[in-house]
């Protein structure tokens, strides 16, 4: 009876695994596209504030590919002054709930929740942090930041925007 218990117990262990690996590819599955910022904000004292993003800002996107690498594009200005201040390429992977982001051994983790109307939140992840002594660097430290980003079937731009180019 115990040796039957042992196998019972091997075999539930066994599909838990394999159904938190398929939920994890089925996640990652549904994550690879194009999604274009929609809010932003921040955590404090249990409230959520939402910046007031431009339609500029608010065409910042990730384009998470199958290969496990994401393409990040910023956008930096107003309505009559919009460029892309940067596109940052990152190696990506899900760990649990978990969206790890990977550049030139710098790391980022954040809470992934893939909403039921389509959209994808991401949440930083604080780490422990010890006091600096300085009440509002502390602060500033502790802030949870999150985004919500909607799925797009085609490239963003910023509608709105007049796009100028950056000379550099």
């Amino acid at each position: 009876m115990k040796y039957m218990s042992a196998v019972i117990y091997s075999l539930l262990l066994s599909f838990g695994c394999c159904n938190l690996t398929l939920a994890q590819e089925t996640v990652a599955e549904q994550l690879v596209g194009i999604w274009k910022l929609e809010e932003s904000g921040f955590i404090t004292d249990g409230e959520e504030v939402i910046k007031d993003f431009n339609a500029c800002r608010l065409s910042q996107n990730f384009v998470f590919k199958s290969d496990g690498t994401v393409d990040y594009t910023y956008y930096e200005g107003d309505l009559d002054t919009c460029y892309v201040a940067a596109v940052e390429t990152y190696n990506w992977e899900l760990k649990q709930d978990t969206l790890v982001l990977e550049s030139r051994g710098y790391w980022g983790y954040y809470r992934l929740t893939m909403e039921k109307a389509g959209g994808l939140r991401l949440e930083g992840i604080q780490e422990q942090r010890e006091s600096t002594g300085d009440a509002m660097l502390d602060k500033l430290l502790s802030t949870v930041h999150f985004d919500v980003y909607r799925r797009r079937s085609a490239p963003v731009s910023c509608e709105n925007c007049k796009v100028v180019l950056e000379l550099k």
